[in-house]
């Protein structure tokens, strides 16, 4: 199941800068260009979002709620009952039901995209097309871009739809659609830019969980 295997194999981004590309279409680039000028402002960020996996071969649906902070390239991530924490060294991904940690190395995370990207995956790789402008329902103009990897063959997904409130100039929804036909749709609650968050956020305290079991696959 996909969002297992982002939790527990990988655990989306900051100022990778963007690398251009000539089938952009305009639209569309003047919109990653607002999106990663704005993002340059933060130096980190909190979000509550809702996560639903979708397969409709294997009739598969499944949502669940989830919170990230990052500050740099650390993170901590909660969805459900399991905790992803990375603190520069180290991922730490935290199965509350079996009380187990597995360590594995940050590289790892490489091959699938890492929480720290997630809400500004647009800013390296891909090359966009413009979809749409519309006013939600509450009112919010949201504008619709979607992405594809300039190297598919290295990515397990091969799209990437993002829809964005115009006036904020941030992600409201970020969905994406896997080679496997799974689709993996991250719904904002809440964003907060540069909140102030303890470097202890970012530190997996064995400490707190007695009887922990450790499996360390570095």
């Amino acid at each position: 199941m996909r969002t297992t295997s982002f939790l527990l194999s990988t655990a989306t981004l900051f100022l990778l800068g963007h690398s251009a590309c000539a089938q952009d279409d305009p639209k569309s680039k003047a919109i990653v260009d607002q999106l990663i000028a704005k993002s340059k402002t933060w130096t980190s960020f909190e979000a509550d979002f809702t996560n639903t996996l979708v397969n409709k071969s294997s009739q598969l649906n499944v949502k669940q709620e989830g919170n990230v902070r990052v500050k740099g390239k650390l993170f901590n991530l909660v969805v459900a009952d399991n905790t992803v924490i990375n603190d520069g060294q180290a991922v730490w991904t935290y199965s509350k039901k079996s009380n187990e940690v597995t360590i594995t190395d940050p590289a790892e995370m490489e091959k699938e995209l890492d929480p720290t990207k997630l809400f500004t995956i647009y800013q390296q790789g891909f090359k966009s097309q413009f979809v749409e402008e519309k006013k939600a329902a509450d009112g919010t103009v949201e504008q619709t871009i979607k992405l594809f990897p300039l190297e598919p063959g290295k990515k397990p997904y091969h799209t990437v739809v993002m829809t964005i409130d115009k006036a904020r100039m941030q992600p409201r929804v970020v969905r994406i659609l896997y080679k496997d036909g799974n689709e993996v749709t991250y719904t904002l609650k809440k964003f907060v830019p540069n909140p102030d968050i303890y470097d202890s956020v970012f530190t997996f305290d064995k400490g707190k969980y007695p009887g922990v079991e450790v499996n360390d696959m570095r």
